[in-house]
C-alpha cells in the first residue's frame, strides 16, 4: 500500500510479506476526506462496518482513518484482510518488531500503523489476532488522539497502542477514511461495500464530526496509476456523515462534496416525548419546544420550567418554544416539575386554595367562616381533614389530595334503659371526652360514646354514632329494673324484709309487702346485692344484668305448709325405723345358720 496525494496512505507490509503475486503494483483506494475547520486537530476517529470474506485474490484489504501531521508524521488505525492464512508479525517499533499470531485468509484483523516524520519507507504498528474486527455485519470505532506527543490508538475505546511522534496536533492537515485494495496486480478483485459513519476530529477535548466530507477516489503513493480505479464512493440513505467504499459505487465522486455537516443539536427531556438528536447544516435555524403540561393522571402532570443549554449559541431560560443558530453542536435540556391537583372543600362556608402545586412546595387554604346556623341547626368549623386547626393553614405537597373542612353540628344525646326508655344520665364519654348531653358531633367521621355517668357508676356503650342529620340520638345503656321476690315453699308470698347494697355503694331497705315483691327501676347494669329477712330466718342474693331472684322462707303462721311439712317428717320417720327393724331381723336371721361343709377332692 502506498500513500495518498497529499494523505499519507495505508503500508501494510505485514501482508506484503505473505503476498505472492511479484507483479502487485496497484494501490486502489476510495473514501472521503474531511475539510473545513477539522484541521489543527489532535485526533480522529471513525465508524467502519465489518464486512467478511471479501473476494480477494490476490493483495489485501484494509479500511481505516488516517492523517498527516504537522511534522510529517503519518497515521493510521482501521482493520485488514488478507487473501492468505498464516503467521504475521503483530508489533513493530524502532527497535524492532516482536510477536506473532496466526490468522486465516478473510477474517477481519484490527490494525495501526505510523510512520516517523521525514520517513516514508518504514513504518511501523501492530495488528490484533485473528478475526478481532468482530463478525460480518458488525460496525466498530476507530480512533488516534494525542496526549502531548504521545498518540494513542484505541478500538473501540480500549487502547491497542501508542507512539511518540514528535508532534501533538495535525497542523494544516485533514483526516481521511478510505477503503483500499493494497499490493494487488489487477483490479479486477470486488469490494463487498463497506460502510463508514461519523468521521470526527479530536478538538476541544471531544470527537466533533467534520463539517464537510469530500469523496477521494485515487492511488496509493508509488501505485501505477494506468489501470482505472473501479471502486468508489456514495452516501447512504438521507443521513449525514454515512457513505459506504466499494465496487459499483461512483467513481466520479472524485472531489465531490459528499455531505456539508451543520452541527448536532441534542435535546433531552424526561417527559413529553422530545428528545432527540440530530445534526443539522451549519448555522440554519432550528426550533425545539415543549408543551407546557404533560398529564399523567387528572390529579398529577409534569409542568415544563425552563431550557438549559450547552455549547456555541445554546439557550437557557423559561421559554418553552425557542429558535437556535446552529454554530456549533449545542445540547438543550428541558426542565419539569411535578404538580399534583390539591382541591380544598368543604360542604359549608366558602373556601380558598385548590390549584395546581409542585411537589415540595406548600399549599395554603382558608375557610372564610367558622360558624352560622341553618335551619335551626347550630354548625361550626372544628378543624382540617390534615389535622390542622385554624381557618387558615399550610401543608406540604407530596401528592395529589383533597382537604377538606371538617365541621360539627350540636346533636341530642338520649340515653335509654334496656327497655328503650329515656334515663337522665349526667355525663357521656364521646370520642374519650366528658360532654353533656347536646355536643357538638364532627360531621366527617363516627363519634364514639364509651359511655356514660348515671347515679354515679361508670355504664358502658360503646356505640358508634355517625352523625350527618340533626335529629336526637339513642344511646342505649344496660340499665335494668331489679325485681326480688320473698315466698314460702309452695310459693305463696311472704313479707320479709329486703335491704339492697347497689353498685354506688348506696343502700336501701324494703318490704316485699303482701305480694312478696320488691322493685327497684334503672338500677345500673341491674346490680344489686340483696339480704332478706323474714321471722328468724335470713337469705342473701346477687342480681346481676336485670335477672329476678327469689327468696324461699318457711312461714310458721301458714297453717297450712306447717301440716304438709309435720305430715312429711312423719312418713319420712316411719318409712326410716321400718328400714331400721327389717335390717336387724335379717342379721339375726343369718346368724343363727349352722355353717356349710366345705368339701375337697
Amino acid at each position: 500500500m502506498r500513500r495518498y496525494e497529499p494523505f499519507v496512505a495505508f503500508a501494510l507490509i505485514l501482508f506484503l510479506a505473505m503476498a505472492s503475486t511479484a507483479s502487485a503494483e496497484y494501490w486502489f483506494q476510495s473514501g472521503a476526506r474531511a475539510v473545513g475547520n477539522s484541521d489543527q486537530n489532535n485526533g480522529a476517529s471513525v465508524q467502519i462496518q465489518t464486512i467478511t470474506p471479501q473476494n480477494l485474490v490476490s493483495g489485501a484489504m484494509a479500511f481505516w482513518v488516517g492523517e498527516t501531521l504537522s511534522n510529517g508524521a503519518f497515521l493510521q488505525v482501521g482493520y485488514t484482510i488478507s487473501n492468505e492464512t498464516g503467521n504475521i508479525t503483530t508489533s513493530c517499533t524502532a527497535s524492532g518488531c516482536s510477536g506473532s499470531t496466526f490468522i486465516r485468509a478473510g477474517d477481519a484483523e484490527w490494525f495501526y500503523e505510523y510512520f516517523t516524520p521525514g520517513n516514508n519507507d518504514t513504518f511501523y504498528g501492530s495488528t490484533g489476532p485473528d478475526g478481532s474486527a468482530g463478525a460480518n455485519g458488525t460496525v466498530n470505532t476507530y480512533a488516534f488522539y494525542s496526549l502531548g506527543n504521545t498518540w494513542y490508538f484505541t478500538f473501540n475505546n480500549k487502547t491497542i497502542g501508542s507512539a511518540d511522534l514528535g508532534t501533538s496536533d495535525s497542523g494544516p492537515y485533514t483526516p481521511i477514511a478510505l477503503g483500499e485494495v493494497a499490493n494487488t496486480s489487477n483490479a479486477s478483485t470486488y469490494m463487498h461495500q463497506v460502510i463508514f459513519a461519523n468521521l470526527s476530529s479530536y478538538k476541544y477535548d471531544m470527537f466533533l464530526p467534520v463539517q464537510s466530507g469530500y469523496g477521494t477516489v485515487n492511488y496509493g503513493v508509488g501505485s501505477k496509476t494506468n489501470l482505472r480505479n473501479p471502486y468508489g464512493v456514495q452516501e447512504v440513505g438521507t443521513r449525514t456523515n454515512y457513505f459506504a467504499v466499494g465496487s459499483g459505487l461512483p467513481t466520479s465522486n472524485n472531489d465531490t462534496r459528499l455531505w456539508n455537516l451543520g452541527y448536532r443539536l441534542t435535546v433531552n427531556s424526561q417527559y413529553a416525548n422530545i428528545s432527540s438528536r440530530n445534526t443539522y447544516v451549519a448555522y440554519s435555524p432550528q426550533a425545539i419546544y415543549a408543551p407546557l403540561f404533560v398529564n399523567f393522571t387528572p390529579t398529577s402532570r409534569a409542568a415544563f420550567t425552563s431550557w438549559t443549554g450547552s455549547g456555541l449559541g445554546f439557550y437557557s431560560g423559561v421559554q418553552n418554544t425557542v429558535n437556535l443558530l446552529m454554530t456549533a453542536n449545542i445540547t438543550e435540556t428541558a426542565n419539569w416539575q411535578i404538580q399534583y391537583l390539591i382541591n380544598v372543600l368543604s360542604p359549608y362556608g366558602r373556601v380558598t386554595g385548590s390549584g395546581w402545586y409542585g411537589n415540595g412546595t406548600y399549599v395554603t387554604f382558608s375557610v372564610t367562616n367558622t360558624s352560622f346556623f341553618r335551619n335551626g341547626q347550630e354548625f361550626r368549623f372544628m378543624r382540617w381533614s390534615t389535622g390542622a386547626t385554624g381557618t387558615a393553614n399550610q401543608s406540604l405537597v407530596t401528592g395529589p389530595a383533597n382537604i377538606t373542612a371538617i365541621w360539627q353540628f350540636r346533636s341530642e344525646l338520649l340515653a335509654t334503659n334496656a327497655y328503650g326508655q329515656r334515663v337522665n344520665v349526667s355525663k357521656f364519654l364521646a370520642n374519650n371526652q366528658q360532654v353533656n348531653d347536646t355536643p357538638f358531633l364532627d360531621t366527617d367521621k363516627p363519634t364514639l360514646i364509651s359511655g356514660a355517668y348515671y347515679k354515679g357508676v361508670w355504664i358502658a356503650a360503646n356505640t358508634n354514632i355517625t352523625q350527618n342529620s340533626p335529629e336526637s340520638v339513642p344511646v342505649p345503656l344496660p340499665i335494668y329494673n331489679v325485681t326480688i321476690k320473698t315466698t314460702g315453699v309452695f310459693g305463696f308470698p311472704v313479707n320479709a324484709s329486703v335491704n339492697v347494697t347497689f353498685k354506688n355503694g348506696t343502700t336501701a331497705s324494703f318490704y316485699s309487702g303482701p305480694n312478696g315483691i320488691v322493685s327497684i327501676p334503672n338500677v345500673p347494669y341491674g346490680y344489686a346485692n340483696a339480704s332478706m329477712s323474714y321471722l328468724y330466718l335470713h337469705e342473701s342474693a346477687v342480681e346481676n344484668n336485670g335477672v329476678a331472684v327469689e327468696s324461699i322462707f318457711i312461714s310458721p303462721l301458714n297453717a297450712v305448709e306447717l301440716l304438709i311439712l309435720i305430715a312429711i317428717f312423719l312418713y319420712v320417720a316411719d318409712v326410716s325405723i321400718k328400714r331400721e327393724f327389717a335390717h336387724l331381723r335379717q342379721k339375726k336371721q343369718q346368724g343363727s345358720q349352722p355353717p356349710k361343709r366345705i368339701w375337697s377332692p
